[in-house]
Parts: C-alpha cells; sequence; structure tokens
C-alpha cells in the first residue's frame, strides 16, 4: 500500500511509550540497568523531584539516555530535591 502514490513512502513504525510515576532512586536504579552500567552507579546521580527522564530503546535492543532527571517545565522555586528548593543544596 502506498501513501498518496509515492511508491516511497512507507507508513512509519507504531511508536509505543511507557509512563512511569516513581520515586528517584527506583528511575536512577532502573536507569543504570537499561544503560548496562553497575547498578551501584546510581548513587551518583542526582535527580530532581517532579524530573522527567526519557529512555529510547530501539528495535535492536540499543538503549539511549535522551534526558536523565530533566526539571525545565518547572520554575525555579517550583524545583526541589532532598526538601531543599532551588539548586543550592
Amino acid at each position: 500500500e502506498t501513501l498518496g502514490g509515492n511508491e516511497n513512502l512507507k507508513p512509519h513504525p507504531k511508536h509505543e511509550f511507557e509512563i512511569i510515576v516513581c520515586h528517584a532512586n527506583v528511575i536512577r536504579y532502573f536507569t543504570c540497568r537499561a544503560l548496562q552500567i553497575p547498578p551501584e552507579a546510581w548513587l551518583r546521580l542526582c535527580i530532581f523531584n517532579c524530573s522527567l527522564t526519557y529512555l529510547t530503546i530501539r528495535p535492536t535492543g540499543n538503549v539511549s539516555c535522551r534526558m536523565l532527571g530533566d526539571i525545565g517545565h518547572l520554575d525555579y522555586g517550583h524545583s526541589t530535591f532532598s526538601n531543599h528548593h532551588g539548586f543550592n543544596w
């Protein structure tokens, strides 16, 4: 099947997204496991509350971390980490 009569155009494969809301420790641990680095490395990662982490898993099984702990959607006054506000902790 073609789109608009163009033989070279093929429909894109279906993309799937999983949204997981959980504690930062779980996100750090899962990220380490997905990237195949030692799970103990999660202790060296800092993730703000209400942050976004975005992992891409390709059909080949390769995993890329596109964002880790991103808080660009929050105002400075709303960013917190371990009961501290802002970036001075």
